[in-house]
Protein backbone atom coordinates (compact mmCIF):
# COMPACT_ATOMS: atom_id res chain seq x y z
CA UNK A 1 0.00 0.00 0.00
CA UNK A 2 1.62 3.60 -0.96
CA UNK A 3 1.14 6.39 0.93
CA UNK A 4 0.82 9.98 -0.91
CA UNK A 5 3.09 12.23 1.31
CA UNK A 6 2.31 15.89 0.64
CA UNK A 7 5.85 17.83 0.77
CA UNK A 8 4.29 21.13 0.84
CA UNK A 9 5.12 23.89 3.72
CA UNK A 10 2.86 23.61 6.45
CA UNK A 11 0.41 26.22 6.09
CA UNK A 12 0.49 27.29 9.58
CA UNK A 13 3.27 27.40 12.18
CA UNK A 14 2.72 25.56 15.89
CA UNK A 15 3.43 27.17 18.86
CA UNK A 16 6.09 26.00 21.39
CA UNK A 17 3.07 24.18 23.30
CA UNK A 18 1.21 22.77 20.16
CA UNK A 19 4.87 21.30 19.09
CA UNK A 20 5.31 19.62 22.42
CA UNK A 21 1.53 17.45 21.70
CA UNK A 22 3.13 16.69 18.26
CA UNK A 23 6.09 15.01 19.69
CA UNK A 24 3.40 13.27 22.00
CA UNK A 25 3.41 13.29 25.70
CA UNK A 26 6.27 11.35 27.17
CA UNK A 27 5.24 11.19 30.83
CA UNK A 28 2.69 10.48 33.18
CA UNK A 29 3.05 14.10 33.91
CA UNK A 30 1.44 15.24 30.64
CA UNK A 31 -1.58 12.88 30.20
CA UNK A 32 -2.88 12.99 34.15
CA UNK A 33 -5.72 14.79 35.83
CA UNK A 34 -3.88 16.43 38.53
CA UNK A 35 -6.87 17.33 40.41
CA UNK A 36 -7.81 14.36 42.13
CA UNK A 37 -10.82 14.10 45.13
CA UNK A 38 -9.80 11.30 47.25
CA UNK A 39 -11.41 9.40 50.15
CA UNK A 40 -10.17 7.53 53.04
CA UNK A 41 -10.82 3.74 53.84
CA UNK A 42 -12.99 4.44 56.47
CA UNK A 43 -15.96 6.38 53.95
CA UNK A 44 -18.79 4.43 53.32
CA UNK A 45 -20.01 2.52 50.10
CA UNK A 46 -22.80 5.08 49.54
CA UNK A 47 -20.19 8.00 49.96
CA UNK A 48 -18.14 6.36 46.95
CA UNK A 49 -21.70 5.94 45.18
CA UNK A 50 -22.53 9.77 46.06
CA UNK A 51 -19.35 11.26 44.69
CA UNK A 52 -19.21 9.05 41.50
CA UNK A 53 -22.84 9.83 40.87
CA UNK A 54 -22.68 13.75 41.60
CA UNK A 55 -19.06 14.34 39.90
CA UNK A 56 -19.54 11.47 37.20
CA UNK A 57 -16.41 9.41 38.06
CA UNK A 58 -15.42 6.10 37.85
CA UNK A 59 -12.88 5.84 39.90
CA UNK A 60 -11.43 7.34 42.81
CA UNK A 61 -8.60 7.28 44.94
CA UNK A 62 -8.43 6.00 48.23
CA UNK A 63 -5.54 7.74 50.53
CA UNK A 64 -4.80 6.87 53.77
CA UNK A 65 -4.11 9.96 56.44
CA UNK A 66 -0.52 11.14 54.72
CA UNK A 67 -1.92 10.88 51.36
CA UNK A 68 -0.78 8.17 50.50
CA UNK A 69 -2.39 5.90 47.85
CA UNK A 70 -3.75 2.62 49.94
CA UNK A 71 -6.77 1.85 47.24
CA UNK A 72 -8.73 2.64 44.58
CA UNK A 73 -12.55 1.91 44.59
CA UNK A 74 -14.22 2.17 40.55
CA UNK A 75 -17.55 1.85 39.33
CA UNK A 76 -17.03 -2.24 38.82
CA UNK A 77 -15.59 -2.68 42.49
CA UNK A 78 -19.42 -0.66 43.20
CA UNK A 79 -21.06 -3.37 40.79
CA UNK A 80 -19.11 -6.62 42.76
CA UNK A 81 -20.41 -4.98 45.76
CA UNK A 82 -23.73 -4.69 44.89
CA UNK A 83 -23.81 -8.35 43.41
CA UNK A 84 -22.99 -10.07 46.49
CA UNK A 85 -26.11 -10.67 48.85
CA UNK A 86 -24.29 -9.01 51.88
CA UNK A 87 -24.58 -5.98 53.97
CA UNK A 88 -23.23 -3.84 51.28
CA UNK A 89 -24.88 -0.94 52.45
CA UNK A 90 -22.84 -0.74 55.78
CA UNK A 91 -19.70 -1.33 54.46
CA UNK A 92 -16.98 0.93 54.56
CA UNK A 93 -14.27 1.22 51.51
CA UNK A 94 -11.92 -0.75 52.88
CA UNK A 95 -14.29 -3.66 52.42
CA UNK A 96 -14.37 -3.82 49.21
CA UNK A 97 -11.82 -1.71 47.63
CA UNK A 98 -9.05 -2.60 45.29
CA UNK A 99 -6.25 -3.01 47.54
CA UNK A 100 -2.49 -1.83 46.51
CA UNK A 101 -3.42 -0.57 43.43
CA UNK A 102 -0.74 -0.07 40.46
CA UNK A 103 1.08 3.40 40.93
CA UNK A 104 2.88 5.26 38.80
CA UNK A 105 5.18 8.39 39.06
CA UNK A 106 4.94 11.95 37.19
CA UNK A 107 7.75 11.07 35.58
CA UNK A 108 6.99 7.38 34.16
CA UNK A 109 6.98 7.27 30.32
CA UNK A 110 3.76 7.15 29.20
CA UNK A 111 4.19 4.21 27.07
CA UNK A 112 4.99 2.41 30.36
CA UNK A 113 2.23 3.70 31.96
CA UNK A 114 -0.18 2.73 29.28
CA UNK A 115 1.50 -0.63 28.89
CA UNK A 116 1.03 -1.45 32.49
CA UNK A 117 -2.84 -0.42 32.30
CA UNK A 118 -3.44 -3.05 28.95
CA UNK A 119 -1.38 -5.23 30.34
CA UNK A 120 -2.97 -5.57 34.02
CA UNK A 121 -6.80 -4.65 32.40
CA UNK A 122 -7.23 -1.80 34.20
CA UNK A 123 -9.10 1.98 33.65
CA UNK A 124 -6.93 4.21 36.06
CA UNK A 125 -3.61 4.84 37.89
CA UNK A 126 -2.60 6.96 40.30
CA UNK A 127 0.10 9.38 39.92
CA UNK A 128 2.43 9.83 43.15
CA UNK A 129 5.16 11.93 44.24
CA UNK A 130 8.47 10.58 45.59
CA UNK A 131 7.09 10.51 48.71
CA UNK A 132 4.12 8.47 47.65
CA UNK A 133 1.48 11.04 47.87
CA UNK A 134 -1.02 10.99 45.49
CA UNK A 135 -0.74 14.39 43.38
CA UNK A 136 -2.97 12.79 39.44
CA UNK A 137 -4.67 9.90 38.43
CA UNK A 138 -4.49 8.68 34.44
CA UNK A 139 -7.47 7.35 33.13
CA UNK A 140 -8.39 5.97 30.03
CA UNK A 141 -10.25 8.82 29.16
CA UNK A 142 -7.47 11.24 30.13
CA UNK A 143 -5.01 8.89 27.39
CA UNK A 144 -8.06 9.13 24.86
CA UNK A 145 -7.90 12.89 25.24
CA UNK A 146 -4.71 13.19 24.79
CA UNK A 147 -4.49 11.13 21.14
CA UNK A 148 -7.35 13.19 19.98
CA UNK A 149 -5.50 16.26 20.35
CA UNK A 150 -2.76 14.82 18.70
CA UNK A 151 -4.33 13.44 15.64
CA UNK A 152 -6.21 17.17 15.68
CA UNK A 153 -2.29 18.73 15.38
CA UNK A 154 -1.05 16.11 13.12
CA UNK A 155 -3.87 16.53 11.09
CA UNK A 156 -3.79 20.69 11.20
CA UNK A 157 -0.08 19.97 10.27
CA UNK A 158 -0.74 17.78 7.27
CA UNK A 159 -3.75 20.26 6.43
Amino acid sequence: MKQNISKKPAKEHLTTGELDLVIGPTEAADVMTGKVVTLSPHHSFNDAVKLMKDRFFRHCVVVDNDGKVVGVISDRDILRALARPSNWQTKSLDQIMTRTPYIVRRETPIGEAVAKMLAKRINCLPVVTDSGAVCGIITSTDLLRSYQQLLGLIQKQAG
